[in-house]
C-alpha cells in the first residue's frame, strides 16, 4: 500500500516501474530470510523488518554506496532507499550491526542464489573458473611489519652500544628492539612474510597498481562465461594464490551440493598463480569429480637456477623411470639421494676430465636436483591442456571470473574493507558477493524476457 509522507511524498509513486530498487525488492522477496527473522522478538523496542534492511544494503552495494553513514542519510532523502526501507530512516548503527552479525546468513543467501540459477537453467558447472582479487584492508602502511625488514633492523640495532645512549635514547632503542622482535616472532609463528599489527586478517600485498599495501585476498569460484555467478568465496591474508585451489573448489562443491546442483562432472580453469605442486597434486587426484586446467607458471621449471648463465639446466639431463639419471655427456650419475623440500639429488661422475665440463659446472662436480613429484603432475597437466579443446576451454577462464572482479571493484566501487575485525570483513565481502549474484540473476531474467518477446514477435510475423 502506498504511504504518503507530508513532506517527502510517497516513494511508491516516486520510484518508476522497472527501477533497480523495485527489481532488488522483488528478488529479496524470493529469498528465505527466516534465519534473520528468528533474531527479532515481538517484545521490547520496535525493530526494522530484516527483509527491508537487506534490500537497502543490496541496493546500496549495487550503486556503489558502502558506508553505513551514507546509506543512512540516503534512507532519509532518497525515494528509492525510502521505498526499500519501508519508509523508515534506518540509522547507521542499525545498518552496521546488521552487516556485522549476519555473515552466516549472507553465505546462506549466496547458496539460495545458486539454487535459483540452477532452477532457471543458468548454472553451467562445466564452465567454472577460480581466481582472486586483492581488497584494501582497513589499516595503514605504518602498521605493516615484514619478516625480512625486521630481521635487518635487529641486526642494525645490535651494533648500537646502548651504554653510550642517553636514558631517552636508550628507551627508544629498547622500544625498537621489542617491536621488531615481536614482529619476527609473530611472522615465524604464523609462517608468513608480513603482518599488520592493527589488523590480524591482513598482510602486505602487491596490488595491480604496483603499490605494496595492507590487504585481504578474496578467492572466488565463478560459473558461466555469460552468467558469471559466484558459487564459492574464501577470504584470507595470503600473499599469493599458490596452494588455494583445493580449498576454493571444495567450497564451491559444498555450495553446489547445498543448492541441489550436480557435484560431479565439474570443470574448472585457473591461471598460472595456481601452478604449484600442491594445486597440481589436487588436480591429479580429484579427476573423478572435477577436471582442472591450469596454465604453466614459474613452478613449471622445477629445478633451482644455475649459478652461472650458459650452463646445462634440467632439460639437458635424462631421468629414467627407475630414477637413475644420465648427464649430457651420457654418463650415469650417482644417486638418487633425498634432498630438502621433497627434492631428489644426483651427483656427476668423472666431471674432472669431462669434455662438457665448461658447459656443465664451474665446480669440481655437477649437482642436479629435481622435484620428481612436481614433474609428474606438471607433465599430466601439460598433457591435459594439449588435448583437443583443452587450450580453448582454458581461454574461457578470463571471460568467466575476471568480469566478476570488474563488477565488484569498478561498477560497484568496492575496493576497501570498512572494518578491522575478521568476522565483519568476511560478512562485508559476502554481502558484496551476494549483491553481485543478485545483479547476475536480474540480468539473466532480463535476457530471458527479451528472448521471449523476440520469439513472440517472430511467430506473429508468420
Amino acid at each position: 500500500m502506498a504511504q504518503l509522507d507530508a513532506v517527502l511524498g510517497c516513494p511508491s509513486l516516486q520510484v518508476p516501474e522497472g527501477h533497480l530498487a523495485r527489481t532488488v525488492l522483488g528478488m529479496v522477496a524470493e529469498l528465505d530470510v527466516s534465519r534473520l527473522e528468528t533474531q527479532y522478538s515481538s517484545l521490547g523496542r520496535h525493530g526494522y523488518a530484516p527483509r527491508n534492511v537487506l534490500a537497502v544494503w543490496l541496493y546500496a552495494s549495487l550503486i556503489g554506496i558502502h558506508h553505513a553513514s551514507k546509506v543512512a542519510r540516503a534512507c532519509q532523502t532518497d525515494a528509492a532507499f525510502r521505498l526499500l526501507s519501508g519508509g523508515y530512516a534506518i540509522s547507521d548503527g542499525t545498518l552496521k550491526r546488521f552487516r556485522r552479525r549476519n555473515g552466516t546468513f549472507f553465505a546462506d543467501a549466496i547458496v539460495q542464489t545458486v539454487r535459483f540459477a540452477r532452477e532457471r537453467g543458468v548454472l553451467p558447472i562445466e564452465e567454472l573458473a577460480v581466481d582472486s582479487m586483492r581488497l584494501r584492508a582497513h589499516a595503514s602502511t605504518k602498521a605493516v611489519r615484514t619478516l625480512k625488514r625486521s630481521r635487518e633492523r635487529l641486526e642494525e640495532l645490535a651494533t648500537i652500544d646502548s651504554d653510550v645512549l642517553s636514558p631517552t635514547e636508550r628507551e627508544g632503542h629498547e622500544a625498537k628492539l621489542k617491536k621488531h622482535r615481536e614482529a619476527v616472532k609473530e611472522c615465524e609463528e604464523k609462517d608468513c612474510t608480513s603482518i599488520v599489527v592493527t589488523n590480524e586478517s591482513a598482510a602486505l600485498m602487491k596490488f595491480p597498481s604496483g603499490a605494496g599495501l595492507p590487504g585481504h585476498r578474496v578467492t572466488v569460484t565463478a560459473a558461466g562465461i555469460s552468467e558469471r555467478l559466484v558459487i564459492g568465496v574464501l577470504v584470507d591474508a595470503d600473499a599469493t594464490d599458490s596452494g588455494k585451489l583445493e580449498a576454493a573448489l571444495l567450497e564451491a562443491r559444498s555450495v553446489l551440493e547445498r543448492a541441489g546442483a550436480a557435484t560431479s562432472g565439474l570443470q574448472a580453469a585457473a591461471d598460472a598463480g595456481y601452478f604449484s605442486e600442491k594445486d597440481l597434486q589436487f588436480s591429479a587426484h580429484n579427476r573423478a569429480w572435477v577436471d582442472v586446467l591450469i596454465t604453466e607458471g614459474a613452478a613449471a621449471t622445477n629445478t633451482l637456477p644455475t649459478k652461472e648463465p650458459g650452463l646445462f639446466d634440467r632439460d639437458q639431463f635424462t631421468i629414467h623411470p627407475d630414477r637413475s639419471a644420465t648427464c649430457p655427456a651420457g654418463r650415469l650419475m650417482q644417486g638418487p639421494y633425498p634432498h630438502h623440500h621433497g627434492r631428489t639429488m644426483w651427483l656427476g661422475v668423472g666431471c674432472g676430465d669431462c669434455p662438457q665440463r665448461a658447459r656443465c659446472t664451474k665446480g669440481k662436480q655437477r649437482t642436479l636436483t629435481a622435484n620428481l613429484n612436481l614433474e609428474t603432475v606438471r607433465d599430466q597437466m601439460r598433457e591435459r591442456l594439449a588435448r583437443p579443446g583443452g587450450r580453448e576451454r582454458y581461454n574461457q577462464r578470463i571471460a568467466t571470473v575476471e568480469p566478476v572482479f570488474a563488477n565488484i571493484e569498478d561498477v560497484m566501487g568496492f575496493r576497501r574493507a570498512s572494518s578491522r575485525h575478521a568476522t565483519t570483513i568476511l560478512a562485508e565481502v559476502l554481502l558484496k558477493i551476494l549483491a553481485h549474484n543478485v545483479s547476475r540473476l536480474l540480468a539473466a531474467r532480463k535476457l530471458s524476457c527479451l528472448w521471449f518477446q523476440l520469439e513472440d514477435e517472430f511467430w506473429s510475423t508468420l
